[in-house]
């Protein structure tokens, strides 16, 4: 009766072999996953929702920005919050008389999810020392009844 690993794969894969190549695959993951976080913390900015009774209140932490560079954008249920800047520099070698300039933009964004339609009204922002707070009132639920007609 011939065993399990007397297989012709046994000798390539057994269990030692498997256990190097599945942690090779978790660091490489792992890895990956690192650079796409750092990535992503480029294109966005620290946010904290919190809700009362009569408001949901947001924090954005937008060091670097001043009130100008900020946009808030009323959608159907959510708030779009917009940060961008435009940067120029502008370096000469005196020695050559060569210039050299560069002009980089950047734009960051955080979308935030509401259960209720928006209106400008409903929604109040002060920026202050690079935190934006934003206030948004609550909607109470609201009921309408429809006229049964007869049939005819």
């Amino acid at each position: 009766m011939a065993k399990d690993n007397d297989s012709p794969l046994s000798s390539i894969f057994n269990e030692q072999t498997i256990s190097t190549w599945i942690k090779s695959l978790e660091s490489f993951i792992d890895k990956s996953f690192e650079h796409y976080a750092s990535f992503v913390d480029h294109l966005s900015f620290p946010l904290d929702v919190h809700e009362t009774r009569t408001e949901y209140i947001a924090t954005a932490r937008l060091d670097g920005y001043d009130q100008k560079q900020i946009q808030i954008e009323v959608l159907d249920r959510a708030l779009r919050v917009i940060a961008f800047a435009t940067e120029s520099t502008k370096l000469t070698n005196e020695s050559t008389s060569l210039t050299s300039a560069n002009q980089s933009h950047k734009r960051v964004e955080r979308l935030i999810p509401l259960p209720f339609e928006l209106t400008t009204e409903d929604v109040t922002a002060t920026f202050q020392d690079g935190l934006l707070k934003i206030r948004i009132k609550k909607k109470l639920p609201t009921s309408h009844y429809i006229d049964i007609q007869e049939e005819e």
